[in-house]
């Protein structure tokens, strides 16, 4: 469980997915009987799949994490959106301590395994789809190649039966989602809008996607 206070924790589920939607990349960890394993993953999320929804992802075969599950065993995913250092500068009351402020969600479930390459390549596909359609940061349009190519589906056919072989994918039921979203809730309102002021100013876009947090989650 991550620790949180009640000023900071967000139990609302469209939230939580929106996050885990938005910063994709996360952290896998588990126990093995060598100690603590984590893996950095892509992550899809649905929504509607259980209670707290489900994770979707894959690792490759090589990597000896999944081998160690089995029925019982639990598992920690990690996202972590936008984060930024906040100075006593910003605070209209500065007899206080810098901090540093963030989002985060932590999903806990049994991973389920999926091996298969007929139930890999769906999953694989929808992957694919998800962020070869998407546009790449900075350029405003999806990925191509040389001469404005997209990576097409004959390209793709060529290589997908060889690499559905060296992954492995599994499924996480959600059995408990924890978000925290520490955003100056627990400062006046004059404080949280000094800091938004200050990181709207900034040229680094993550800092200004705090300032789009805090401005959404905004406390009297």
């Amino acid at each position: 469980m991550v620790y949180n206070s009640r000023s900071f924790r967000v139990d609302d589920l469209p939230t939580l997915h929106r996050l885990i939607q938005d910063f994709s990349f996360g952290v896998l960890f588990s126990h093995s009987p060598s100690g603590p394993v984590a893996s950095h993953l892509p992550f899809m999320v649905d929504p509607g799949r259980g209670p707290n929804g489900t994770l979707i992802a894959h690792m490759a075969r090589a990597n000896p994490q999944w081998k160690t599950w089995t029925d019982e065993t639990e598992v920690l995913a990690v996202f972590q959106g936008p984060h930024a250092y906040i100075s006593p500068a910003w605070y209209e009351e500065q007899a206080t301590v810098p901090t540093w402020n963030y989002a985060i969600v932590h999903a806990t479930g049994r991973p389920r395994l999926i091996l298969e390459p007929e139930r890999l390549r769906p999953m694989v596909d929808r992957l694919l789809r998800l962020h070869e359609s998407a546009d790449v940061p900075g350029t405003g349009s999806p990925p191509v190649g040389p001469g404005g190519a997209p990576w097409r589906d004959a390209q793709r056919e060529a290589v997908m039966e060889t690499e559905l072989k060296a992954i492995a994918g599994f499924e996480i039921p959600i059995d408990r989602l924890e978000g925290k979203f520490k955003l100056s809730q627990n400062r006046s309102r004059a404080d949280q809008e000094g800091v938004v002021r200050a990181l709207d100013e900034s040229s680094d876009a993550g800092l200004r996607s705090v300032a789009d947090l805090m401005r959404a989650n905004l406390r009297d």
